[in-house]
């Protein structure tokens, strides 16, 4: 079946196909010259017709868009006077003749590398900053800063209230050597949230006042204990930690310490394979029979790749599943040190 291609100039724009792509045909339409006419693609190469007076297929891509570039034919005469022939030469075939230099037309400007990342969009909730939607910018080489990427943020989401971008673990990136580039923005594995600065403040204060608690607060981290007890049913390795924890709180220890095996099975459990953070709003995958990412991380991660994040089976969106009911073991699990 013959390809099809869009060519245009200016305002005016056709689709012809594999079989209509001559010299005669193009030049007619667009009324340049048949000895000047060429194309140029979205990459900016250009492609001249063969010797047959025909555009190549190979030379085209089917779909694609094509400017046409040539001198400009007398209107009035193309309008009324089909373009003569060309000349046969000895050999009997078409020959194409370039324009002189002073007449070709200057190439483009080469347009500047644009680069793409997800940025979370945090709020706070019960003092914690969490995700609550995502976002995707451009940016190119001039723009990798934190002024521009929060400035592109706002524009994103159509707000001018103050903002700062942190870290997985709400730690604030500041305009430094280190964060420009685009060495460092386009590492789609490094989260990054945008908070408004208010709520990022609310949740410092918070989390101060939970590092000065005593003995006092042990009451607390029973109940938590507790609740995380109750929400990992199923999940045998961590239930046998968090039992830890509850064993060694009954205690009345000040300090609640993991061995580092305990330490390791909950952290395994509950890492995302994309972002390597704390999961939010987890996914099971059962190819994998495991919690394996953010769901969050995972949409953005199908939008390139049909394969399973961890261990890369095919048609991960069909094995893919939200697990609710875990909101409250990894807001615990987040407040507690390792």
């Amino acid at each position: 079946m013959d390809g099809s291609f869009v060519i245009f100039k200016g305002s005016r724009r056709v689709t012809l196909r594999e079989g209509d792509m001559t010299v005669e045909k193009v030049s007619r339409i667009f009324q340049v010259t048949t000895q000047s006419v060429y194309l140029t693609g979205d990459d900016n190469v250009a492609v001249f017709p063969r010797p047959d007076g025909f555009f190549s297929p190979i030379d085209l891509k089917d779909n694609g868009h094509y400017e046409v570039h040539g001198a400009e034919a007398d209107a009035d005469v193309a309008a009324t006077v089909p373009p003569p022939p060309p000349a046969p030469s000895s050999s009997g075939q078409f020959r194409f003749s370039r324009l002189a230099a002073s007449a070709s037309v200057p190439p483009r400007a080469q347009s500047p590398k644009y680069f793409t990342r997800t940025v979370s969009l945090g709020e706070l909730q019960s003092g914690r900053l969490v995700n609550s939607r995502m976002v995707v910018v451009r940016f190119t080489e001039q723009e990798a800063s934190v002024p521009c990427i929060i400035a592109k943020v706002k524009e994103a989401i159509g707000s001018n209230e103050p903002l700062i971008l942190t870290d997985q673990n709400a730690v604030e990136i500041v305009d430094s050597e280190g964060t420009r580039g685009s060495f460092y923005w386009k590492q789609n594995s490094r989260k990054i949230m945008a908070v408004l600065v208010s709520d990022f403040q609310a949740a410092q204060q918070k989390k101060r006042r939970m590092s000065r608690r005593d003995d006092d607060g042990l009451d607390g981290v029973f109940t938590k204990i507790e609740e995380v007890v109750l929400a990992s049913q199923g999940l045998s390795e961590v239930t046998a930690a968090i039992q830890g924890l509850s064993d060694l709180a009954h205690r009345n220890t000040r300090t609640l310490v993991l061995t580092e095996e305990q330490s390791g099975h909950v952290k395994a459990t509950f890492t995302c394979v994309v972002c390597r953070g704390c999961m939010e709003d987890p996914v099971f995958a059962t190819c994998c029979e495991s919690l394996v990412a953010c769901r969050a991380c995972t949409t953005v991660w199908l939008q390139e790749s049909s394969h399973c994040v961890k261990c890369r089976a095919d048609n991960f969106a069909a094995k893919i599943h939200r697990v609710t009911g875990l909101s409250e073991i990894i807001n615990a699990i987040s407040q507690l040190e390792f």
